[in-house]
């Protein structure tokens, strides 16, 4: 009996450490906001939790020793483009394990597109703009598949990403996503008063640069020195961090974008790996499945699918993966698409394969034909495929349970 005893004080003191810092209670904002009918609650759980075990020792370990980072990276479409799903699942995860900066960027209203919310882009100059989504585009792409070029020396780009009321993203380090050729024109950093500010420029590879300040930033701002003829700047976007500990979620999106579009990423692999994440989630299949049923081609999505996973393996063997199936939607807000059921079966049968888990979000607002309650409880967009702000937190609040929850679960 004594063995026994002694034993179980030492499994106690083993996980005291683990357990002095997980939460007593979470800092969903599910609660305070009030409950929807229209979103089942109680399916709100990670099918395959189990293989999100790297991600969750990871979360152990910083538990038991508050030191270096816990990087997540969510890639998508125009839901994730937007930032407001990602933006409330990051604050309340750094929250519950500390802000470790704001991540990856992209300037998209440099290509006239829709940004964050949290986060200012001011332009001059002449700028181009591409997409992966626009199949006939000869552009290079980063992890992104948006790319914003530019051959104006007077051209200038600023972006403050420290918008967040409640949130501290300052930075004194960027990791650049760029395309750095002999023609690249020379990166010149500025202050609020034109001041150049010295920096150190570390390159990694054809498309990653590391800069480093010698003070902690709240804004970047750039403008560029003429180098070769025909000289060029081509960005495609830029990761904020810093030395603090805590989770950098990292939101790439892209409107319009099919899981074939991130194929056309032609530094995608490169990129991801220099973000070195511990948990991807893929929050894509919408737009693969937004036609008539007679087009859809379920074995087409599969490939695609199955050839994406693949080289986010490639990219880095060792992180979890977290797939995300689309929500109920319409086309053209008259044909309930029949397509996303052979979308989700597919997503189902990766996760098997990659040893991924599933957040069926549609299954958690109501399966077919909710999106119309979701219209009506203010949740989603008269279009029946995008949502309103409040209907993309409540979205963030319920991942960021769903992924606590299976954490926590381990306890149990």
């Amino acid at each position: 009996m004594r063995y026994f005893r002694l034993k179980f004080i030492l499994f106690v003191l083993l996980l005291a450490p683990v357990i002095a810092f997980m939460p007593g209670k979470r800092n969903s904002g599910l609660e305070g906001r009030g409950m929807h009918s229209c979103v089942n609650y109680d399916l709100n759980s990670i099918h395959g939790s189990q293989n999100l075990k790297y991600f969750f020792d990871k979360l152990d370990r910083f538990s038991a020793n508050p030191d270096g980072k816990i990087t997540i990276v969510h890639i998508g479409d125009s839901h994730i483009q937007a930032d407001y799903l990602t933006q409330e699942t990051r604050k309340l995860l750094q929250k519950t394990f500390g802000n470790g900066g704001r991540g990856f960027v992209f300037p998209y209203r440099v290509i006239r597109s829709n940004g964050a919310p949290n986060c200012r882009v001011l332009y001059d100059g002449e700028w181009d703009g591409c997409k992966s989504v626009i199949t006939n585009s000869e552009c290079n792409f980063g992890i992104t598949g948006a790319s914003a070029i530019t051959y104006d020396t007077n051209a200038m780009l600023a972006i403050n990403p420290n918008l967040e009321r409640d949130m501290n993203y300052e930075f004194n380090r960027l990791k650049l996503f760029h395309n750095r050729s002999p023609k690249s024109m020379q990166l010149i950093f500025n202050d609020g008063d034109s001041n150049k500010i010295e920096v150190d420029e570390q390159p990694l590879s054809h498309s990653i640069t590391n800069v480093y300040f010698n003070n902690y930033q709240d804004s970047v701002i750039m403008n560029f020195q003429p180098g070769m003829e025909n000289g060029f700047f081509q960005l495609f976007g830029m990761s904020f961090e810093n030395d603090h500990p805590g989770v950098v979620y990292h939101s790439i999106g892209l409107n319009g974008a099919y899981v074939k579009s991130y194929l056309r990423n032609q530094f995608f692999v490169e990129q991801l790996k220099a973000l070195n994440p511990d948990l991807i989630i893929i929050s894509l299949g919408t737009n693969d499945g937004y036609m008539p049923d007679s087009r859809f081609c379920k074995y087409c999505f599969t490939d695609n699918y199955r050839e994406l996973l693949n080289r986010i393996r490639k990219a880095d063997s060792k992180a979890s993966v977290l797939l995300t199936t689309p929500g109920d939607y319409y086309r053209k807000r008259r044909y309930h698409n029949g397509n996303n059921d052979d979308v989700i079966t597919t997503i189902y049968k990766m996760s098997e394969e990659f040893g991924a888990g599933v957040w069926d979000f549609n299954k958690i607002m109501g399966g077919n034909y909710s999106v119309r309650k979701w219209v009506y409880a203010g949740l989603a967009r008269q279009d029946l495929v995008h949502y309103t702000k409040e209907g993309y937190t409540v979205q963030g609040e319920l991942l960021y349970d769903a992924i606590m929850e299976s954490y926590e679960s381990r306890f149990e």
